[in-house]
């Protein structure tokens, strides 16, 4: 696998009460906005957390997305470099009229498995929510403080990101 700068972690945005797979993920992210999908040339995320644990890959090991991580044009502190995408199955009430962190103890322990194998792999790795990508802070995904839960299980702060001012 190539090096990996960041860890950036989601929900799918869907109701407490919905379980599905990569399937879905695929073709909602790769269908034209026309057919009610999300119009990407390749799925958003590279894996997902089913509401039992399950882990699916979505984006192969040797697939991962280089992006910008849409800093730079809006002239904030741009994050660059080689990113993979950790999404569970949830993030919304039953009706999806509010975020919810939703994630089952299935889930929990699934995504710590994974940050801890991911620091351990890439020693300088930074891990954070969607919701602090710099141009992305109204976005609710993952529905959860991941910079509180990082701590909660023990990672060290080097791997936490801290959200810099437009200056710093």
């Amino acid at each position: 696998m190539k090096h990996v700068d960041y860890l950036i972690i989601h929900s799918t945005n869907t109701s407490e009460a919905n379980d599905f797979g990569k399937d879905v993920i695929i073709d909602k992210h790769t269908a034209s906005t026309k057919e009610n999908g999300l119009g990407f040339n390749r799925p958003g995320f590279d894996y997902l957390v089913k509401i039992d644990g399950s882990l699916e890959t979505i984006i192969a090991e040797d697939n991962p997305t280089q992006t910008d991580l849409w800093g730079i044009s809006h002239g904030l502190r741009d994050l660059t470099g080689i990113a993979k995408n950790l999404a569970y199955v949830g993030g919304r009430t039953l009706k999806e009229s509010f975020d919810k962190d939703t994630r089952t103890n299935s889930q929990k322990q699934t995504l710590e498995a994974i940050v801890k194998f991911y620091v351990l792999r890439f020693p300088n790795i930074v891990i954070l929510g969607f919701n602090e990508v710099p141009t992305k802070p109204a976005e609710d995904s993952p529905a959860f403080s991941v910079n509180d839960w990082l701590r909660e299980i023990g990672i060290a702060e080097k791997h936490i990101y801290i959200k810099k001012s437009k200056n710093g």
